[in-house]
């Protein structure tokens, strides 16, 4: 790999020869290398910009070497935009999904995805958030009959479902079996109706009868 390093001191000293010089200077059209480096007077490594994996990369970093921004290609083909913390670690994610359509993501200092926004495979746009371990609490997105959904987990297990199919608002509660207990909403009919299972799932009661 080749490496051009350029310092804040060349840079000066070039800047002074071609004025010195009273002439023009002449500017490539187009410079070629395998990779660049940005550094501080120290020798410090700043900016880089290389070939990673097959594809182009652009990163910067701390004057102690930390890196803190990389703009690269992701494996799924799009572009990718990373932050990290002062321990290198990612905090921010920024790409696509596989399914395409954009994707972001936040971290917390354990490296666990705490929030993600993005697009689902029908091309609608999605909200999770997750606790402490990475585990889905909160999911929002759309229902396959339109409309708008939400529901709150625990334990992996989904326990409380809001949606909004063409019928009108519906509201489920499930054990943590997800088997569902308790049911209010809209039915097809656009009556209302109240629905109340067990714990194993059988109906106990409900309006109407």
């Amino acid at each position: 790999m080749y490496r051009v390093f350029f310092s804040t001191s060349v840079i000066i000293l070039i800047a002074v020869v071609l004025m010195s010089s009273g002439k023009k200077a002449d500017v490539p059209d187009l410079i070629k290398a395998k990779a660049f480096q940005v550094v501080d007077n120290n020798g410090n490594v700043l900016l880089t910009l290389n070939k990673e994996k097959g594809n182009g990369n652009l990163s910067s970093y701390t004057s102690s070497g930390k890196r803190l921004v990389s703009l690269f290609t992701a494996e799924g083909g799009g572009g990718a935009i990373n932050t990290f913390d002062t321990d290198g670690d990612v905090m921010f994610k920024v790409t696509r999904t596989t399914e395409g359509g954009g994707y972001l993501a936040l971290y917390n200092g354990r490296q666990q995805e705490v929030a993600e926004l993005g697009v689902t495979t029908g091309e609608t746009g999605y909200f999770n958030l997750n606790d402490r371990n990475g585990d889905k609490i909160a999911w929002m997105t759309f229902t396959e009959n339109g409309g708008g959904y939400f529901s709150l987990w625990n334990n992996s297990t989904e326990t409380i479902r809001l949606s909004t199919p063409s019928a009108g608002g519906r509201i489920g509660v499930y054990n943590k079996t997800n088997t569902r207990v308790g049911y209010m909403g809209t039915q097809e009919s656009q009556d209302g109706n109240i629905t109340i299972w067990n714990s194993n799932g059988s109906r106990t009661g409900g309006v109407p009868n």
